[in-house]
C-alpha cells in the first residue's frame, strides 16, 4: 500500500550508465536519492550524478538487481564510504563480496519498503543469476520501473510496469548482429536464452504490451556494445509505437557513456 502522503511529490529519474562495463541508475524526490545498481567507482557516480544536479549526500540507500560485478561492482566501497544501506536479495548477498562493516539489508520480491519519502517495490525478473530483481521506485502515483537483464517477458512483469510514469527496458541485442558476430556459440546461447537478455525484437515486443497504460517515458538500456547499436535499438522501438499509434510516448537510449537527460514526473 502506497503511503497517500507522499501523492504530491515529484520524483525524477536519469540512467547514470548502462551496458556490460557498468550499471547505475539515481531516482530521486526532493532531498531522497536511491541509487538503482552500482557498477561504477564512488568517484564515477558521484561525477554523473553532478551531471544531473544530484549530490552523493541525498542518497539513502542502494537496490541491487543482481550480483554480476558491472551492477554491483561499485557498491561496497560507496555503502562503507557513505554509511549507506545496500538492499538485496539473501541469495544474492551470499554470493556478493560484503564485508561486516557495510550495511546490508534483505529484500524479498513483492514487500515494499521505503527509502526517505520514496517506496520500493521489488520483483523478480528472469535471469542467470541466483535471484534477478526488478524494482519500481516512485512516490504516489509517481512511478519509474526498471527490468533490465531479463531473457524473457512475463506477464506478471508487464503487469507491474503499467503501473509506471517511467520504464528502464532492456533492448540488449540486435538478433543479426549477436548470431553473426564473434562470440563463441555457448555465449551466443547464453545471451539469447530465456534467462539470458532481451533482444531488440523482444524489447520492442514489451514495449507493444506497455501501450496503453500509465507509461509516458521508456529509456532503453543494457545496450551491448558489440551486438547492437543506438539506431537499431531505437529504431525497433519506434516501429513498436507506430505500430500501436503510441508515438507520443518519449524515448530515451541510455548509453554507457553518461548520465541520460533528466525525466521528471510531477502533477
Amino acid at each position: 500500500m502506497w503511503n497517500l502522503d507522499l501523492f504530491r511529490k515529484d520524483v525524477h529519474v536519469s540512467v547514470l550508465g548502462s551496458g556490460s562495463r557498468g550499471n547505475a541508475s539515481v531516482v530521486w524526490s526532493g532531498d531522497d536519492a536511491v541509487l538503482v545498481d552500482c557498477g561504477f567507482s564512488t568517484r564515477e557516480i558521484e561525477r554523473r550524478m553532478r551531471q544531473v544536479g544530484v549530490p552523493l549526500s541525498s542518497l539513502r540507500g542502494v537496490l541491487v538487481t543482481h550480483e554480476h560485478g558491472d551492477h554491483i561492482g561499485g557498491a561496497p566501497a560507496l555503502a562503507r564510504q557513505l554509511g549507506l544501506p545496500v538492499h538485496l536479495t539473501a541469495a544474492a548477498r551470499r554470493m556478493s563480496k560484503f564485508g561486516p562493516e557495510v550495511a546490508v539489508e534483505i529484500v524479498q520480491p513483492g514487500r515494499a519498503f521505503s527509502l526517505g519519502r520514496l517506496q520500493i517495490e521489488p520483483f523478480r525478473v528472469p535471469h542467470d543469476t541466483v535471484d534477478t530483481l526488478g524494482f519500481v521506485v516512485g512516490a504516489g502515483p509517481h512511478r519509474v520501473g526498471f527490468a533490465t537483464d531479463m531473457g524473457s517477458i512475463q506477464r506478471s512483469v508487464v503487469e507491474i510496469l503499467k503501473s509506471c510514469r517511467a520504464v528502464l527496458l532492456e533492448f540488449n541485442h540486435d538478433e543479426h548482429m549477436l548470431w553473426s558476430g564473434d562470440y563463441p556459440d555457448f555465449l551466443k546461447e547464453r545471451v539469447a536464452g530465456d534467462r539470458g537478455h532481451l533482444s531488440n525484437r523482444q524489447g520492442a515486443e514489451l514495449l507493444s504490451a506497455l501501450t496503453g497504460s500509465r507509461v509516458e517515458h521508456v529509456l532503453l538500456g543494457h545496450l551491448s556494445g558489440q551486438n547492437n547499436e543506438p539506431r537499431l535499438a531505437l529504431g525497433a522501438a519506434r516501429q513498436a509505437l507506430r505500430a500501436q499509434g503510441a508515438e507520443e510516448i518519449s524515448l530515451t537510449v541510455a548509453s554507457q557513456e553518461g548520465a541520460t537527460k533528466v525525466i521528471g514526473l510531477t502533477d
